[in-house]
């Protein structure tokens, strides 16, 4: 799991730094991920690791149509499914959502913002109930409103060994 943890440092390090996650990382993650699970269960090894790479896709799917969530940060769960198969990343993908939660109060909170990106959401959610447009999530608000998810996904993936 060296080399999860090290792609997966990588697509942090480069998501806080230019905003997103390079293909090539999550490629080599993929391809690593299929290499290690067919080395540890064989044949079954493929299954594994197609049921846990494709799992965070169908699961988020919708945050990323709602742009709740970027696209790399999905593609690094499903890097972390191909390692831990189904069960694993879902898992993976509780811990992970549980510590974007508790690192975005914090952030929040260290800001005096609690009250109004919470205000933000429930007029997003009652302007798309009323109208059915959707528009991305994160349309006109603050630069420092934007979370890097990969962090926390890091950690959840930390915190399933």
């Amino acid at each position: 799991m060296v080399s999860l943890t090290g792609i997966a440092m990588t697509a942090v390090l480069c998501d806080l730094w230019a905003e997103r996650i390079p293909n090539a990382v999550i490629a080599a993650g993929l391809a690593m991920g299929m290499i290690y699970q067919l080395f540890e269960e064989g044949p079954l090894g493929l299954i594994l690791f197609l049921g846990g790479a494709l799992l965070p896709l169908l699961l988020l799917g919708g945050l990323y149509f709602f742009r709740m969530l970027g696209a790399g940060d999905i593609k690094l769960l499903c890097v972390a499914g191909g390692f831990f198969g189904p069960a694993g990343v879902f898992v993976c993908l509780m811990r992970s959502l549980f510590a974007a939660g508790v690192l975005s109060l914090l952030i929040l909170y260290r800001h005096h913002e609690l009250g109004e990106r919470l205000g933000y959401f429930l007029r997003y959610v009652s302007d798309y109930a009323k109208s059915g447009q959707w528009r991305p999530y994160l349309d006109g608000v603050k630069e420092n409103a934007r979370f890097c998810f990969s962090v926390p996904v890091l950690i959840g993936i930390l915190l399933s060994f």
